[in-house]
C-alpha cells in the first residue's frame, strides 16, 4: 500500500496550487504551497475548501477545484525509481493498492497522469472514510478490497500521518525518504531512501529488525 502525494508522484507544488487556485478563484484569500498543505489534514478537498473558504461548497466549488486539479498534475511523473520498484513488486506477485488523504477521483487523474493507474486496481481516498489518517480505517479498507489481511501488508508514505496509520492498522509502515525535499521522522523504524529500497526491505525474512 502507498501514499500518493509526496511518495509515488512529485505533487507536493502542483496539488497545492490546484487548492490555492481554486480558492482564490472562489473568493477566498491567497495562500502559500505551506499554507495549503497545513491545511490538509482537515480532511478531502470538499473539507478543505470548507475550512478555508469558511463557507459550505457546492458541487460547482467541487468541479472548480477538479478542474483546476487537471490542468495542475497534466505534466506530474512519478519520482525515480518509482516505476521500477513497482514493476519489481508486481512480477514478485505483490498486490498493490493506495491510500491517499486526496479524493478518489483527484487520485485517478493524478495516477493516469503519471502513467500509474495500471499497478493499482485498489484506490482509495479521504472521501471514502469518515476520518482523515492517521486513523487506520482507509488502510484497512483498502487491505479488505485486496484481500490480504492488514497484518501481512506494508503501508509506505512521506509524512508521519503515513506511518501513524500504518501503526494503528498493524501494518508495516515505512518511510520513504526520496521525496524533494525529503522529510525526516525522528523514531522512523524503517525508511527507504530510494524506491529500491522497498523492494529489498520487502525482501527480508522479517523486514521489521531492519532500520
Amino acid at each position: 500500500m502507498f501514499d500518493l502525494d509526496g511518495t509515488l508522484v512529485d505533487t507536493m507544488t502542483s496539488a497545492p496550487m490546484a487548492y490555492a487556485r481554486t480558492i482564490t478563484s472562489l473568493g477566498g484569500p491567497e495562500l502559500s504551497v505551506d499554507e495549503v498543505v497545513a491545511a490538509w489534514h482537515v480532511g478531502p478537498a470538499p473539507v478543505v475548501l470548507a475550512h478555508v473558504l469558511r463557507r459550505a461548497v457546492s458541487p460547482d466549488d467541487v468541479e472548480c477545484y477538479y478542474g483546476h486539479v487537471e490542468a495542475a498534475v497534466a505534466a506530474v511523473t512519478p519520482f525515480p525509481g518509482v516505476r521500477q520498484m513497482l514493476d519489481a513488486l508486481d512480477q514478485q506477485g505483490y498486490r498493490l493498492g493506495v491510500f491517499t488523504a486526496a479524493t478518489r477521483r483527484a487520485a485517478h487523474l493524478v495516477l493516469a497522469a503519471a502513467g500509474l493507474d495500471r499497478y493499482f486496481p485498489t484506490v482509495i481516498g479521504g472521501d471514502d472514510v469518515d476520518q482523515p489518517k492517521p486513523a487506520p480505517r482507509g488502510l484497512r479498507i483498502a487491505c479488505q478490497e485486496l484481500g490480504v489481511r492488514v497484518a501481512a501488508a506494508a503501508y509506505v508514505g512521506d509524512a508521519e500521518t503515513d506511518l501513524q496509520c500504518a501503526e494503528a492498522a498493524g501494518a508495516l509502515g515505512i518511510h520513504a525518504r526520496w521525496g524533494a525535499p525529503p522529510v525526516t521522522i525522528a523514531g522512523a523504524r524503517l525508511v527507504a531512501q530510494h524506491p529500491n529500497d522497498v523492494v529489498g526491505l520487502l525482501s527480508r525474512p522479517d523486514p521489521a529488525r531492519r532500520r
